[in-house]
């Protein structure tokens, strides 16, 4: 039950909720995903790259999480686990000729469910 001494429709209440706790997971992927709340540096300059690069992960984290929510795959896997499974497919360049590594079943299957063209899926 949540109480409140605003006066507006439970609906939007409701909303404004949803809203907080998306913040609070966003605040603890920052930290613990990210370990970005661990500050060993000495100088302004470096603080300001540090927190930049740490907004930069915790946006490109929430755009996946977004991508495995439209998918609806968001129950299933986290954006860690997209990673490491995407991780395990190498590109591999020899002079001017390219390869990619083997892709694996689960790797064709998350393209395929998420669409993203990243791969030359046969």
């Amino acid at each position: 039950m949540v109480t409140s001494s605003k006066d507006m429709p439970v609906q939007e209440m409701y909303e404004l909720y949803k809203k907080r706790d998306r913040v609070e997971k966003l605040f603890d992927a920052y930290k613990n995903v990210l370990d970005a709340d661990r500050l060993y540096l000495q100088d302004d300059e470096s603080v300001f790259g540090h927190v930049f690069i740490s907004f930069l992960s915790l946006y490109a984290y929430w755009k996946l999480e977004a991508m495995l929510k439209n998918a609806k795959l968001n129950r299933k896997i986290s954006p860690t686990d997209l990673l490491l499974q995407y991780s395990k497919v190498y590109h591999i360049k020899i002079g001017k000729r390219t390869l990619i590594s083997e892709i694996p079943k689960k790797v064709r299957d998350l393209e395929g469910k998420l669409g993203l063209g990243i791969f030359p899926i046969e």
